[in-house]
């Protein structure tokens, strides 16, 4: 799969979890994405509002630090996202083209760079007309500061708003075997050449596994996997499709990646959700 001039695989690695799980410390986050990198992982997806209450920028620094000195080795898309931040215990939504500006800046000294590879809208600010949050982007990318620009949170409409403006690179929204309503803009996507990341693509892990149920278990039982590599086997029949996977052990890593070279039969579609 390629996001611009990007290669970036089969799957990406969510940071979320590094910010808001508290019993997670930075050696151990900084390992995690490093072992992901290791085992062919080239895309990073991080954002301003994966903050600490103490330390804004917390997983932009993380993942800063994991990939700092790195130059020599593959390259990383380094993916993350403004317009939404952490303010103690609230996550205001800011699409203002002087916060959008102000965002920017925070993200590129948190991960230590010049320039961000994937720059996303975190979510459309209805107080905002998307057309000028979507025309600061453009204006960062011509100072340099941002490579492509994405969007999340997103329907249709807003996507075609968005690329009157500009060129849009991605998209990131919601999408999982369990949750599949947004198939018909990911099969858009793929249509008109832009990449669709799916978050949370194992639809919240104990959902996922329940609401699959037998028809699952089969499918898993035949070709002796885990409910998570059928999960995300399921998203990859989409050709433009990355999941963002989160995870902090190497075993899980190791695992989500193999979904890459699970090959579902007729026998197993015909069990699970349409794709």
């Amino acid at each position: 799969m390629r996001i611009g001039s990007h290669e970036v695989g089969v799957l990406g690695l969510g940071t979320a979890h590094f910010a808001f799980r508290e019993d997670l410390d930075a050696e151990l986050s900084i390992a995690a994405i490093r072992t992901a990198v290791d085992q062919g992982v080239r895309l990073i997806d991080t954002a301003l509002a994966y903050s600490r209450r103490d330390a804004p920028g917390y997983a932009e620094a993380i993942v800063g630090r994991a990939l700092a000195g790195a130059t020599a080795g593959p390259e990383v898309l380094v993916a993350t996202k403004g317009g939404h931040y952490r303010s103690g215990e609230d996550f205001p939504v800011d699409g203002r083209p002087e916060a959008l500006r102000s965002h920017c800046d925070a993200s590129l000294s948190a991960l230590g760079v010049e320039r961000i590879g994937l720059y996303q809208l975190h979510w459309v600010d209805p107080a905002v007309p998307l057309s000028e949050s979507v025309g600061a982007l453009a204006e960062l990318q011509r100072q340099g500061k941002i490579e492509m620009i994405g969007l999340s949170n997103v329907d249709r409409m807003q996507l075609e708003e968005a690329q009157a403006v500009t060129a849009i690179a991605s998209v990131q929204n919601r999408l999982s075997m369990d949750r599949p309503e947004d198939l018909p803009l990911a099969k858009l996507c793929a249509a008109t050449g832009v990449a669709y990341l799916a978050y949370m693509p194992l639809g919240g892990a104990a959902a996922a596994h329940a609401d699959s149920g037998v028809a699952c278990a089969a499918v898993t039982a035949r070709h002796g996997v885990s409910w998570q590599q059928v999960a995300l086997a399921w998203l990859l029949l989409q050709p433009n499709v990355v999941p963002i996977v989160g995870s902090s052990r190497a075993e899980t890593i190791l695992d989500s990646l193999r979904a890459g070279e699970l090959r579902l039969l007729e026998e197993d579609l015909a069990l699970l959700p349409p794709g």
